[in-house]
Protein backbone atom coordinates (compact mmCIF):
# COMPACT_ATOMS: atom_id res chain seq x y z
CA UNK A 1 0.00 0.00 0.00
CA UNK A 2 1.27 3.59 -1.44
CA UNK A 3 1.51 6.62 1.73
CA UNK A 4 2.29 10.05 0.65
CA UNK A 5 3.51 12.69 3.01
CA UNK A 6 4.41 16.01 1.46
CA UNK A 7 4.61 14.73 -1.97
CA UNK A 8 6.98 12.10 -1.07
CA UNK A 9 5.42 8.58 -2.18
CA UNK A 10 6.83 5.72 0.08
CA UNK A 11 5.87 1.85 1.43
CA UNK A 12 6.05 1.23 4.51
CA UNK A 13 7.07 -2.46 5.38
CA UNK A 14 6.67 -3.29 9.21
CA UNK A 15 9.01 -5.81 11.25
CA UNK A 16 8.80 -8.14 14.18
CA UNK A 17 12.27 -7.36 15.62
CA UNK A 18 13.43 -3.57 14.44
CA UNK A 19 13.54 -1.31 17.10
CA UNK A 20 13.76 1.71 14.67
CA UNK A 21 13.05 3.61 11.83
CA UNK A 22 14.98 2.66 7.90
CA UNK A 23 14.17 4.43 5.10
CA UNK A 24 15.57 2.56 1.80
CA UNK A 25 15.37 5.05 -1.49
CA UNK A 26 15.85 2.62 -4.69
CA UNK A 27 14.86 3.44 -8.14
CA UNK A 28 11.94 1.52 -8.23
CA UNK A 29 10.59 3.83 -4.91
CA UNK A 30 11.02 4.50 -1.22
CA UNK A 31 10.18 2.17 1.38
CA UNK A 32 10.26 2.52 5.47
CA UNK A 33 10.98 0.14 7.43
CA UNK A 34 8.87 0.08 10.73
CA UNK A 35 9.02 -1.98 14.03
CA UNK A 36 5.11 -3.79 14.17
CA UNK A 37 3.96 -1.58 17.01
CA UNK A 38 5.20 1.85 15.51
CA UNK A 39 2.31 4.72 14.87
CA UNK A 40 1.86 5.53 11.53
CA UNK A 41 1.69 9.00 13.15
CA UNK A 42 5.41 8.52 13.96
CA UNK A 43 6.39 7.86 10.84
CA UNK A 44 4.99 10.06 8.73
CA UNK A 45 6.45 12.55 11.07
CA UNK A 46 10.26 11.15 10.56
CA UNK A 47 9.26 10.50 6.55
CA UNK A 48 8.73 14.36 7.18
CA UNK A 49 11.54 15.25 8.80
CA UNK A 50 13.83 13.68 6.54
CA UNK A 51 11.70 14.90 3.26
CA UNK A 52 15.22 16.80 2.32
CA UNK A 53 17.68 14.02 2.44
CA UNK A 54 15.10 11.35 0.48
CA UNK A 55 14.40 13.95 -2.39
CA UNK A 56 18.25 14.26 -2.21
CA UNK A 57 18.71 10.45 -2.74
CA UNK A 58 15.67 10.29 -5.34
CA UNK A 59 17.77 12.84 -7.24
CA UNK A 60 20.96 11.21 -7.00
CA UNK A 61 19.47 8.06 -8.41
CA UNK A 62 17.55 9.79 -11.69
CA UNK A 63 21.00 11.25 -11.96
CA UNK A 64 22.77 8.47 -12.22
CA UNK A 65 22.85 7.02 -15.76
CA UNK A 66 21.98 3.42 -15.23
CA UNK A 67 24.87 0.51 -16.27
CA UNK A 68 23.71 -1.94 -18.81
CA UNK A 69 23.30 -5.18 -18.25
CA UNK A 70 25.97 -7.86 -18.33
CA UNK A 71 25.73 -10.72 -21.02
CA UNK A 72 26.57 -14.18 -19.63
CA UNK A 73 29.49 -14.54 -20.74
CA UNK A 74 30.50 -10.94 -19.09
CA UNK A 75 29.42 -12.26 -16.30
CA UNK A 76 31.40 -15.43 -16.29
CA UNK A 77 34.64 -13.11 -17.06
CA UNK A 78 33.87 -10.71 -14.21
CA UNK A 79 33.25 -13.50 -11.73
CA UNK A 80 36.50 -14.94 -12.42
CA UNK A 81 38.33 -11.78 -12.47
CA UNK A 82 37.67 -11.18 -8.74
CA UNK A 83 37.77 -15.10 -7.95
CA UNK A 84 41.33 -14.72 -9.07
CA UNK A 85 41.75 -11.25 -7.17
CA UNK A 86 39.93 -11.94 -4.09
CA UNK A 87 40.76 -16.04 -3.47
CA UNK A 88 44.71 -14.86 -2.52
CA UNK A 89 43.79 -12.00 -0.11
CA UNK A 90 41.33 -14.27 1.81
CA UNK A 91 44.06 -17.27 1.88
CA UNK A 92 46.41 -13.85 3.10
CA UNK A 93 43.87 -13.14 5.68
CA UNK A 94 42.55 -15.74 6.88
CA UNK A 95 46.08 -16.89 8.30
CA UNK A 96 46.72 -13.40 8.99
CA UNK A 97 43.79 -12.94 11.41
CA UNK A 98 43.46 -16.75 12.23
CA UNK A 99 40.12 -17.32 10.85
CA UNK A 100 38.73 -19.58 8.92
CA UNK A 101 35.92 -19.24 6.36
CA UNK A 102 33.90 -22.34 5.81
CA UNK A 103 32.95 -21.55 2.07
CA UNK A 104 33.68 -18.53 -0.53
CA UNK A 105 31.19 -17.51 -2.84
CA UNK A 106 30.59 -14.80 -5.90
CA UNK A 107 27.37 -12.99 -7.12
CA UNK A 108 26.73 -9.99 -9.01
CA UNK A 109 25.14 -7.97 -7.02
CA UNK A 110 23.25 -4.16 -7.25
CA UNK A 111 24.50 -3.01 -3.75
CA UNK A 112 26.21 -5.06 -1.29
CA UNK A 113 29.89 -5.71 -1.97
CA UNK A 114 30.51 -8.50 0.82
CA UNK A 115 28.66 -10.80 3.27
CA UNK A 116 29.18 -13.18 5.86
CA UNK A 117 27.02 -15.70 6.95
CA UNK A 118 26.45 -17.25 10.48
CA UNK A 119 27.69 -20.60 9.14
CA UNK A 120 31.07 -18.42 8.13
CA UNK A 121 30.52 -18.62 4.69
CA UNK A 122 31.91 -15.47 2.55
CA UNK A 123 29.77 -14.26 -0.65
CA UNK A 124 31.69 -11.10 -2.31
CA UNK A 125 30.25 -9.59 -5.11
CA UNK A 126 32.06 -9.90 -8.45
CA UNK A 127 32.11 -6.06 -8.83
CA UNK A 128 35.08 -5.77 -6.83
CA UNK A 129 37.15 -6.84 -9.68
CA UNK A 130 36.87 -3.50 -11.05
CA UNK A 131 37.33 -1.70 -7.85
CA UNK A 132 41.07 -0.84 -6.06
CA UNK A 133 43.09 -3.40 -5.12
CA UNK A 134 43.00 -1.34 -1.70
CA UNK A 135 38.87 -1.37 -1.44
CA UNK A 136 38.76 -4.83 -2.18
CA UNK A 137 41.65 -6.19 0.41
CA UNK A 138 39.17 -3.95 2.72
CA UNK A 139 36.29 -5.94 2.16
CA UNK A 140 38.30 -8.66 2.33
CA UNK A 141 39.35 -8.14 5.83
CA UNK A 142 35.41 -6.95 7.08
CA UNK A 143 34.13 -9.55 5.85
CA UNK A 144 36.86 -12.29 7.77
CA UNK A 145 35.99 -10.07 10.97
CA UNK A 146 32.81 -10.94 10.48
CA UNK A 147 33.77 -14.31 11.22
CA UNK A 148 34.38 -13.95 15.27
CA UNK A 149 31.86 -10.67 14.94
CA UNK A 150 28.80 -10.89 13.54
CA UNK A 151 27.57 -7.66 13.81
CA UNK A 152 29.83 -3.56 13.39
CA UNK A 153 29.81 -3.42 16.87
CA UNK A 154 32.88 -1.81 18.50
CA UNK A 155 34.75 -4.91 19.03
CA UNK A 156 34.15 -5.13 15.59
CA UNK A 157 35.73 -2.26 14.25
CA UNK A 158 38.60 -2.94 16.87
CA UNK A 159 39.05 -6.13 14.87
CA UNK A 160 39.34 -4.47 11.31
CA UNK A 161 41.19 -1.72 13.04
CA UNK A 162 43.81 -3.96 14.25
CA UNK A 163 44.56 -5.70 11.32
CA UNK A 164 43.60 -2.81 8.79
CA UNK A 165 44.67 0.68 10.29
CA UNK A 166 43.99 2.32 7.39
CA UNK A 167 40.66 1.08 6.68
CA UNK A 168 38.70 4.44 7.34
CA UNK A 169 40.70 5.40 4.02
CA UNK A 170 40.36 2.31 2.12
CA UNK A 171 36.71 2.69 2.38
CA UNK A 172 36.87 6.01 0.86
CA UNK A 173 38.44 4.19 -2.41
CA UNK A 174 34.92 2.78 -2.91
CA UNK A 175 35.03 5.96 -5.59
CA UNK A 176 37.89 4.88 -7.10
CA UNK A 177 37.84 2.12 -10.09
CA UNK A 178 41.33 0.47 -11.17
Amino acid sequence: MQHTVDDLTFRITRKRRLKHLYIYVRSEGVEVRAPLVMSQKHIYDFVHQKRDWIKKQQSKIHSTPKPRDLDPQELAQLRQKAQDMIEPLVQKWSKIMGVRPQNVGYRYNKSRWGSCSTKDRLNFNTKLAMMHHDFVEYVVVHELAHIRHKNHSKAFWDEVEKFLPDFRERKKLINFQK
